[in-house]
């Protein structure tokens, strides 16, 4: 089937993240093709070392900044293994709602006995 590609310097994040359910896959060296990108369930070709270190889910192909490379990345993109995986993958980062998490948490615990040592004030001249 035939592809088209746009390249884009920037978006601003709500159109990219609105675009990213249309695309087949994000090209880059950003860390939004691991963190965000995976809950899409569409591929990211992750370019050089840039986010060396981060958790990467089975979404995220990574290539060198090499012609080659990346060639052989988006032919691993299209491919029908790959596309079957990307059915099944789960974020590494969650699925949101942590900060709403956090202040439920916060609403429903007693603080009343969190200090386990007591303070003094000490008298200086």
């Amino acid at each position: 089937h035939p592809h088209s590609t746009r390249a884009f310097t920037s978006l601003g994040q709500l159109r990219y993240l609105s675009c990213i359910q249309h695309v087949d896959g994000v090209v880059g060296n950003s860390s939004s093709g691991l963190a965000e990108v995976p809950s899409f369930k569409i591929g990211t070709i992750n370019i050089g070392d840039r986010q060396r270190g981060r958790i990467k889910t089975d979404s995220v192909i990574d290539c060198e900044p090499t012609r080659q490379s990346i060639g052989e990345a988006l032919k691993k993109l299209y491919s029908t293994d790959f596309q079957r995986t990307l059915k099944t993958v789960i974020n590494p980062y969650g699925t949101g709602g942590a900060s709403e998490a956090i202040v439920k948490i916060l609403e429903d615990i007693s603080l009343s006995d969190i200090l386990k040592k007591g303070f003094y004030d000490l008298e200086f001249e």
